[in-house]
Order: structure tokens, then sequence, then C-alpha cells
């Protein structure tokens, strides 16, 4: 146990030193080009959220109760216009009969998908679960048409709302709600503009083993009034390619995704497609209607546990645990601090059901009141029969 301790706690330092070392590069690099005076500059940023969830299968009677308490701190340090460091903590204090009594609940909560582990349990046992993590620690240097980024940070390469094929780097969970930010990667990323409509853009991260690496170029440029994104590389042992689009079909939002991934080592090998489409169109009385679907050839045609769909973080080489899905949602303001939306989702396998409620109340400019439900539906001999509900109510302050 000491043996793993010190080498979890030798991964740190090494991630550490690796961003200290490159942060006084690029200091010395923008302290040389930068000729204005520019007062280092210190902000902290973050939020407090609590979380009350109430789950159960069949009956409303027979309920599972698990609060948290989830904190952010976001920490920006600028040394000039053109140089800045950013650390950012997420702390979540979790207790409840869910923590309890669901198999393997730590594990799908406090996943670390970066090269280093930065998340530590403080507290791990009976009905009780702290834990802090590190999901973004870099240095940017941004300069004229270059904009340099090393450390853990988020990668955001995908362009649709629901499902993002081209998200290689930080897939994310739908149905982690709570987790706005997203994951981050631990990468070097360079980004350089080539005009005032398009960019190259090469992100490197590294994987734990070799294996795991993921490396690859993105060009985006914008035409007949799209803006579209191509790009190829390496998605730990497949070789990976990529094309995304945005744009308008007259009133209507229309984007889509197609990433394609093959075993390099095996190139003759049939290969694995991931795509989305979506549609979102705002009515002039104020009513959005957004429609998504997705084609994951490596999902399945049987149900998957829920536990899958809502807590895990799938890769992007496979998504969605269903082959094909349908996303369906319908929003609308009913004043300016209240909004209500409707969601669904629907896959053939197993006839499978998901309805999305949520419920927006916005107290003041700091404080937010969230109502989400998640139910989850699927027919077996003839009926639709429940096999999971969600019940979620939140409380924002931001700072």
């Amino acid at each position: 146990m000491k043996v793993r301790k010190v080498y979890k706690v030798c991964k740190v330092v090494k991630v550490l030193t690796f961003c200290f070392m490159n942060s006084l590069l690029l200091t010395r690099v923008a302290a040389q080009t930068d000729s204005t005076k520019h007062l280092p500059k210190f902000t902290v940023k973050g939020y407090i959220k609590y979380l009350d969830e109430v789950s159960f299968v069949g009956s409303a009677t027979d309920l599972l109760t698990n609060e948290l308490i989830h904190n952010r701190l976001n920490f920006r340090y600028e040394f000039s216009q053109h140089f800045n460091l950013r650390l950012e903590v997420r702390n979540r204090l979790y207790y409840g009969e869910l923590v309890q009594s669901y198999p393997n609940y730590t594990s799908y909560v406090t996943a670390s998908y970066g090269t280093f582990d930065l998340s530590k349990n403080w507290v791990n046992q009976g009905a009780v679960l702290a834990n802090s993590t590190i999901d973004r620690a870099c240095a940017e240097y941004t300069a004229g048409k270059w904009d340099i980024t090393i450390g853990r940070q988020r990668i955001n390469w995908g362009i649709s709302t629901i499902w993002t094929p081209n998200d290689i780097f930080n897939t994310f969970n739908y149905f982690d709600f709570d987790y706005e930010e997203r994951p981050g990667s631990d990468a070097a990323r360079v980004q350089y503009a080539l005009t005032s409509s398009s960019s190259l853009e090469l992100a490197v991260s590294p994987g734990k083993t070799t294996n795991q690496n993921i490396e690859a170029l993105m060009y985006r440029f914008n035409k007949w009034n799209y803006d579209f994104q191509v790009f190829s590389g390496v998605y730990q042992q497949d070789f990976t390619a990529g094309v995304g689009w945005a744009g308008n079909i007259k009133s209507a939002g229309f984007k889509g995704e197609v990433s394609y991934f093959t075993p390099y080592q095996h190139f003759s090998d049939s290969g694995a497609i991931a795509a989305s489409l979506s549609f979102d169109y705002g009515f002039k009385n104020g009513i959005y209607l957004l429609i998504s679907g997705l084609y994951n050839n490596l999902g399945s045609d049987s149900i998957p546990n829920i536990a899958q769909l809502t807590t895990e973080t799938l890769s992007a080489k496979n998504m969605f645990p269903f082959k094909y899905t349908a996303f369906v949602e319908i929003s609308y303001p009913f004043t300016p601090i209240f909004k209500a939306s409707l969601g669904t989702m629907f896959s053939p396998a197993g006839n499978s059901f998901i309805v999305l409620p949520t419920l927006t109340y916005s107290i003041s400019d700091n404080w937010v009141l969230d109502l989400i439900g998640q139910s989850f539906f699927a027919q077996s001999g003839g009926i639709y029969r429940p096999l999971g509900n969600g019940i979620y109510l939140r409380l924002k302050w931001g700072f």
C-alpha cells in the first residue's frame, strides 16, 4: 500500500513539474514579446450546489435517497496579456443510501480519465464519500495568430449538443447534467489562425500507456455560410478521421458530426462509425425545438444497465450503449426567470424510452433552482416497464 501511495504522489509531482517548467518557458517568451504594461491579475470564481436525489424503480414507496454538496473553485492568474495560468478544483461530498448500497458507486462518480490521477477520496466509508478532483491545471500563451495551452484542459471538438462523435479527447455523458464544465485531458494543444474564418489545431494527449495516446490535427474553415471541421489522427489503438459542420437550412439550425475508427495495426479490419445529426428551431412565441439522432455501429440492441447510461463516461469510439437513438426536446420560457423543458429519447433496442423533464427558476443573478427528472422505460411482454427513475432538486449559488 505504501508503494502504491508513493507512486501516486510521484505521478502528481510529475504533472505539476511538467506544468511548472512549461509555465516558466512560456513566461519568459511572454515577457520578451509583451511590450505593453500589464499588471498581474488574480481571480477566483466558482459555485456551491446542493443536489437532493431520490431514485426508485417501480413503486415510489421504495425510495433510495442521496445528497450532494458540490463546490467548484476556479483560480486564474494573468501574468501578462499573453500568458495565464488556470487551476480548477471540484470538491464533492456525497452522503446517502445510494453511496452505501449501489455497487461500484464510488468508482463511477470519481473515475479519473486523465494521464495523471489528480483525484483524492478524503472519506469513503459507509454512506459518506468526500472527493476532490483537479480537472483543470494548465498554462496558456496567446499572441497574434498563436494559442498554446499545456496541461489539464478541456479540448472541445464537438459541435452538437446531445452527442458529439468528433469530441475524441473529452467524451461526456449527457445524463451527467451536474457536470457543466465536462471532463478535461492532460494534453498539449497548439492553435493557429490561418485567416479570420479558418484555423489549424494540433492536440496531443499522452495516455497512461502508449495504447491510450490520442493525437490529432483539425482544420476548420467556413464555406457556403457553414462552419466545417475535418480531423485525422490516432485514437488509442485506432486510426481516426472525422468531419463536422454547423449551419442553417432556412431558419433552422443544422449540425452534424461523423467519426470513423479502425485499428491501425489491422487496417483492413472493419471499423467503427459514430454519426449524429441535429436540427433546432426557435419559434416566435419563444418555444425552442431540438431534434437529434445518433448512429453508433458498436452499440447494442440489448437494454443496458441504468448505471451505464447515467454515470459512466463512455468513449468516443462507443459513445452510447444503443446502436440507434433519437432525441427530441421542447422548451419554453414562461417568464424571463422561469423555464420548462421536456426531452425524450427513444431506441429500438428493447423499445427503450427515456423521459427528461426540467424546470429552471432563476431566484436572482447568482441563485438558480432546478427540478430535474430522469425516467427510463423498456418494453417487455408487450408493455412498458420502468427500469429506473431519478428526481433531482438542485440549488446553485455562483460567485
